[in-house]
């Protein structure tokens, strides 16, 4: 191994490294921070695997509360989003070293770490070394997608699918390797399967496809059968949920619910509050715009121009779920990191004629500790846990049957009843179960005898009345635990 690539090796250690402590960031809290409502139900499904036994087609949560329609029953928690792969992933950690949402976010973690990779890869081929290690630190060490690269969701996965996707099929375009491109079908498979986004990501693919192949692209068999044949897992899975309806979760709202697209919300939301405050903290704009503005080498063309426009476009047709969902912007990040690493590598390589280099280094430096600053001020809120659910969640595992079954009432988050270790309803204010009278006799009839909630008014007529007809199991100043038999 030559001095060069000792080097190489050293350079990117160091990034992974830096990228690993700082995910390593409370990794053991419990699982109630930002946006946990859809991290339980994912982690349910991990659980629930090691507890009932493997079952990839017919995934369960454990919430029976209707995902669909009010009156449409999903008594058996079954939970048809994506196949689950990522939880598959993490139930076979949990075999080894026993279930605990460390341990998901280690699995998630790992995935970050492998896209940090990928994306060093691909910037290294079509740009430099040096904007290269540029892309992967800014990857590594931005705060919002330091939180989301150790979160229990699969997109840690799906960006690392997503990105090799890019560059096995990159690969294979230049070497025509089966290797890569058996590969490169695989993880366009996986990643087709996981969320819509990567099917979007075929822009720029067929923007390397025409620049290597022009018209005779259509006559590949091997493109055509890539294409096709990644598509047929997908395919195969769409099929299958439609055989649950209850179990599936409703999707038409995340195109334009309120018709909020191109509306001044639209933009507001995505690009002031998200990209440029949470994302970049207002400091890595001027270098996503350098970024931006340079002039595309002949190796790249406008290969990352139309992955970022391609990214546009995929927040256009899911509007209203970008606008409502700050997690859904995790795919800007990987595009965003190499413009932000091209305007980087400027302010190293400006012309001496034209730029002072001490002013350039100072900036670049400013933009940098900016950056990071404001975008952690932003993001720091997101480790803090909803306050009492750990505690409500252990005091119920201890003190009632494994079987059990209960409602909380918080609202419809999952999250209390996930830290509950137990089946049963969520409710709540605006829920199916909301805080009544006739909800507790509803639940006691379908089996329910607990009732658990953290946000309690005893001076509510609820209140009074859970009160005065059920026994209270246990009473802290941030919970309380009914039995309802």
């Amino acid at each position: 191994m030559n001095k060069k690539i000792t080097l190489e090796v050293i350079l990117v250690s160091i990034v992974l490294i830096l990228a690993f402590g700082l995910r390593f960031y409370k990794i053991d809290i419990p699982l109630a921070d930002h946006h946990s409502w859809r991290q339980a139900d994912t982690a349910a499904v991990a659980r629930n695997f090691v507890k009932k036994g493997w079952d990839f087609l017919q995934p369960r949560i454990d919430n029976m509360t209707p995902l669909a329609k009010p009156d449409l029953p999903n008594t058996e928690r079954l939970f048809m989003a994506e196949p689950p792969v990522y939880q598959t992933a993490v139930a076979g950690v949990y075999k080894v070293l026993g279930v605990g949402e460390n341990y998901a976010r280690l699995v998630s973690i790992i995935f970050s770490l492998g896209s940090i990779v990928f994306l060093y890869l691909i910037t290294k081929q079509y740009l430099s070394q040096r904007m290269a290690l540029w892309s992967a630190l800014f990857f590594a060490i931005l705060p919002y997608n330091v939180f989301y690269s150790r979160v229990v969701l699969p997109e840690p996965m799906m960006i690392f699918l997503t990105l090799g996707m890019v560059y096995f099929f990159s690969q294979w375009l230049m070497k025509q390797s089966i290797i890569y491109y058996l590969l490169s079908i695989i993880f366009t498979a996986l990643a087709f399967t996981q969320k819509a986004f990567p099917v979007f990501l075929l822009l720029p693919m067929a923007y390397l496809t025409w620049r290597k192949y022009r018209f005779s692209a259509f006559k590949k068999k091997s493109l055509v059968f890539l294409f096709f044949g990644s598509l047929v897992p997908l395919a195969a899975w769409r099929l299958w949920v439609n055989q649950f309806p209850a179990g599936t979760p409703p999707y038409d709202w995340l195109f334009n619910q309120g018709n909020i697209r191109f509306k001044g919300a639209f933009f507001y939301w995505l690009f002031a509050k998200r990209l440029g405050e949470l994302i970049l903290g207002y400091w890595g704009l001027p270098l996503l715009v350098l970024g931006l503005v340079l002039k595309p080498g002949k190796k790249e063309g406008w290969f990352f121009h139309i992955w970022l426009l391609t990214v546009l476009i995929y927040m256009t047709v899911f509007a209203a779920g970008n606008v409502t969902h700050d997690y859904y912007q995790v795919v800007l990040v990987p595009i965003v990191s190499i413009f932000l690493a091209k305007g980087a590598d400027f302010f190293l390589s400006a012309p001496k004629k034209l730029f002072s280099r001490v002013s350039c280094y100072v900036l670049l430096v400013t933009c940098l500790l900016f950056m990071v600053a404001f975008s952690w001020y932003q993001v720091r809120d997101f480790y803090n846990i909803q306050g009492g659910v750990d505690l409500a969640g252990l005091a119920v595992d201890e003190l009632t049957p494994k079987d059990a079954l209960i409602l909380t009432g918080d609202s419809n988050d999952a999250t209390l009843l996930y830290n509950c270790n137990r089946y049963g309803w969520t409710g709540g204010y605006a829920s199916n179960f909301p805080n009544t009278p006739e909800t507790i006799t509803r639940v006691k009839q379908m089996g329910a005898g607990y009732y658990v909630t953290t946000k309690f008014d005893e001076n509510s007529g609820f209140g009074q009345y859970m009160l005065e007809n059920h026994e209270v199991l246990d009473k802290f100043d941030q919970y309380i635990v009914f039995e309802l038999r």
